[in-house]
């Protein structure tokens, strides 16, 4: 026999109605279903993404920084 335990969380009004329409979305009977489904999603991963920017000069970068004389 699994016991449940019930826990209350609080959410405001615009989460709840996207979880009520992601619950119809994925046919789910319970919210615990939709944020486990949400939580366990993969996401595409960022490695490598930097190395895909266009690179800038040293110089130009080094440019870009302020002194210690230019800081709060």
């Amino acid at each position: 026999m699994i016991v449940l335990r019930i826990t209350t969380i609080q959410i405001e009004t615009p989460t709840k109605e996207l979880l009520n329409e992601l619950k119809k979305n994925y046919n789910s009977k319970t919210y615990d279903e939709v944020i486990k489904a949400l939580v366990s999603r993969k996401t595409k991963s960022m490695f490598g993404k930097l190395s895909k920017r266009k690179m800038t000069s040293l110089s130009k970068m080094m440019s870009t920084l302020r002194d210690k004389s230019d800081r709060i």
